[in-house]
């Protein structure tokens, strides 16, 4: 090395073994020439070796300081030396991760101490199980690393992450950051939260978070049969996991979902919880301890009404498209205020007011000859009993009915309808109600069975009874007005047995509906949960029930969204907030149709949605959104290996799936495997079971079928999470 006379210029020499020389000249920073000298052969080839030996001391004198020597040092020794005490360890910004490249000066991808991890905390080791929950808040708080969510330019952000590290709880709490990954909230102008940031389960450790640049997962549903266990599976997770020097030291059993019912995986990793019940709603909702004004409450409760498509898609009962005796002058009465007691209407009025505004409803059976009433608009003269009032304010009822089954079906036996008066606090929610019809009814077809212990209703109870449906139906039409509101629990069971049409309903089965919209809770399980009431212990009760939808109803009405089944809150897809189709960042969604219209193509986001046709297909297009020149942030796949589908033997398919994808997982990405048995199967029997378990079924469900049913059920609530990095 030597000075020329010109300070500001150094040059360099170099020699390789055979003697040839090379002379790098650099005339400012940024600036240098190189210059090959030939050897004794004048072979201009034989210096290239000089030539790089030359260029590399030039590039390392000018650009590596002293400084930054040491602060690569430092660096490599973070991103190389696995804490798990805390969160978080190694590089964890992307800042940092990029300052790593730059004073590297090579490809991070080659270097494998580089890559994310996942870790189970020092206090945590031992840890066996874990919730689907937390490996959905890892994706999501992966997703934001992508993002750069996490980042905040503004403020020495890694300085941060590192001290929080070594600060206690109480304090970690009071210095508390966005970099930090605890549940966090922003909101945006409308006062509403916008930005949801997750929690770092409290087993996981994250090694170098901030070369985090890809989020992969792979569910996968197997076949648990007498091949193969979900055992085999995990054994083979757990081995291929300790045979490569890729991925975390994470793996672990896993609950998919709570209860009874059988629930995918996807539900537990697709969509997380929007419900915040913290101290924050406390204060909103202070002026819970006022009651509500009868009006506003009134109000609410018509914004719970089904719309037309709702009740429709419920199968409510609906007139035939242009019948012209619904469009008809005389289907127009004036109305009383006084519910006509039935049995005092004369059966031959009530028949003929049937018979000439009757009509015929869409899915009416042929064997069902009685026709359907429609509530009628008013103004217009109806024969009326007695009472010449009209009622102008639009009204609330609970409805209820009870039926037995006939030679034709089920067929009406026991109608109830209640009157909503008031609503108080005392110090509880109370409502006040008048009972305004209560009636057994003589079904028209013979009895085959009066399935007692769902309707109470006996032979001796109907014996004396003589009331006829047509003076119900004529009842109600001379009482009801379209304004009027009907409250009931699968309201479209008891419209059909009072052969009766109704415009305002709210079903309580509907406004509780579970957020995956695959069943409805029973009127019974929402008492208990939100009434914290009884009911139904013995035989049903028409007037019991009509009662409970109605305080159900009227509290939804009052609390909103604040008020929720417990256990089931309202939840939001993934894509929602976290997927990545912004900035250039690309989500890509593999699996079947069915999977895609589910959980991908109802939640507009801009995401890539992609069927496939075979495990070989599946498998190229995950390596494709990896590896390929236009890499995908997120890349999630949903595969069934379960025989009939797409393989005949699934856990060659499964071996070979994983080893493809592991061993070409490119660097800085973060991929999740996910497994799960036999869904279809367990929700197969659970039909079954509920089908068998019904007192009106001819087949029995023994012990041994509940054994075997409880066995089925665990092996699918129980899966395996793997997670491999690089």
């Amino acid at each position: 090395e030597g000075t020329k006379t010109d300070a500001s210029s150094q040059y360099y020499l170099a020699m390789d073994e055979q003697g040839n020389s090379c002379i790098a000249v650099q005339a400012s920073p940024g600036q240098t020439t190189t210059m090959a000298l030939q050897d004794d052969n004048n072979d201009p080839c034989a210096a290239t070796t000089a030539v790089v030996a030359a260029a590399a001391a030039t590039t390392l004198s000018t650009t590596m300081s002293k400084k930054d020597r040491k602060k690569l040092k430092k660096l490599r020794k973070r991103a190389s030396s696995i804490q798990t005490e805390g969160e978080r360890s190694g590089l964890l910004t992307r800042s940092e991760y990029e300052e790593y490249r730059t004073l590297l000066a090579s490809d991070a991808d080659e270097d494998d101490t580089m890559g994310p991890s996942i870790n189970v905390r020092k206090k945590k080791e031992g840890i066996e199980k874990s919730e689907g929950a937390h490996h959905r808040d890892l994706l999501v708080w992966f997703l934001q690393q992508v993002q750069g969510n996490y980042v905040n330019g503004d403020n020495d952000s890694s300085n941060k992450d590192r001290e929080s590290l070594v600060l206690s709880k109480k304090r970690r709490r009071e210095e508390q950051d966005p970099v930090d990954g605890r549940a966090t909230t922003k909101d945006n102008k409308n006062g509403q939260e916008d930005i949801f940031k997750v929690s770092i389960p409290h087993w996981a450790s994250i090694h170098n978070p901030g070369t985090i640049q890809q989020v992969a997962v792979m569910e996968i549903h197997v076949p648990a049969d007498e091949n193969h266990k979900i055992e085999d599976y995990t054994r083979f997770l757990e081995s291929f996991q300790h045979k490569t020097r890729k991925g975390s030291k994470v793996g672990m059993r896993t609950k998919w979902f709570q209860g009874h019912v059988p629930a995918s995986m996807s539900d537990s990793l697709f969509y997380f919880s929007n419900n915040n019940n913290g101290h924050k709603n406390k204060k909103k909702n202070a002026n819970l301890d006022e009651p509500p004004k009868k009006l506003d409450l009134l109000q609410s409760l018509q914004a719970l009404t089904l719309s037309r498509e709702e009740m429709i898609e419920q199968q409510y009962p609906r007139p035939i498209p242009n019948d012209d005796s619904q469009n008809s002058d005389a289907n127009m009465s004036t109305k009383t205020d006084i519910m006509l007691p039935p049995s005092d209407i004369p059966l031959e009025t009530a028949k003929k007011f049937v018979k000439e505004h009757g009509l015929r409803v869409q899915d009416q059976g042929e064997d069902d000859k009685h026709p359907y009433v429609m509530t009628l608009p008013k103004c217009a003269v109806l024969p009326r009993i007695d009472s010449d009032s009209s009622c102008c304010a639009p009204r609330v009822f609970g409805l209820d009915c009870e039926m037995v089954m006939t030679a034709l079906g089920l067929e009406l036996a026991r109608v109830t309808m209640v009157q909503f008066d008031d609503f108080a606090l005392d110090p509880n929610p109370v409502t006040t109600t008048t009972l305004i019809m209560d009636c057994f009814v003589r079904p028209e077809n013979p009895v085959v069975n009066y399935l007692t212990k769902f309707s109470g209703i006996t032979a001796k109870l109907l014996e004396p009874v003589r009331t006829h449906i047509s003076q119900i139906q004529y009842a109600l039409a001379n009482f009801l007005t379209p304004d009027d509101i009907l409250v009931g629990h699968s309201l479209e069971n008891d419209l059909k047995a009072l052969h009766y049409i109704h415009p305002l309903v709210v079903d309580t089965a509907m406004v509780f509906r579970p957020s995956h919209k695959r069943t409805k809770y029973s009127l019974r399980h929402l008492a208990a949960t939100i009434l914290k009431k009884q009911i139904q212990s013995g035989s049903h009760c028409s007037e019991e029930d009509a009662q409970v939808a109605l305080d159900l109803a009227l509290r939804k009405a009052w609390l909103g969204d604040r008020l929720r089944v417990p256990g089931d809150p309202d939840k939001t897809s993934i894509l929602h907030k976290h997927c990545p189709t912004s900035n250039n960042n690309t989500a890509v969604f593999i699996g079947s149709s069915t999977w895609l219209e589910n959980n991908v193509l109802k939640h507009p986001s801009g995401a890539h949605a992609l069927n496939y046709d075979s495990i070989e297909e599946c498998k190229k297009a995950l390596l494709a959104w990896m590896n390929g020149r236009r890499k995908a942030q997120l890349i999630w796949s949903n595969i069934s290996l379960v025989k009939g589908t797409v393989t005949r033997k699934p856990f060659g398919s499964f071996q070979s799936l994983v080893t493809d994808v592991v061993g070409n997982l490119p660097g800085g990405c973060m991929l999740m495997v996910a497994i799960q048995a036999d869904l279809e199967k367990t929700r197969d029997l659970f039909k079954k079971r509920k089908v068998c378990q019904d007192v009106r079924s001819s087949v029995g469900w023994s012990e041994a079928n509940e054994l075997a049913w409880q066995k089925q059920l665990d092996s699918t609530r129980y899966g395996y999470v793997q997670w491999f990095g690089r």
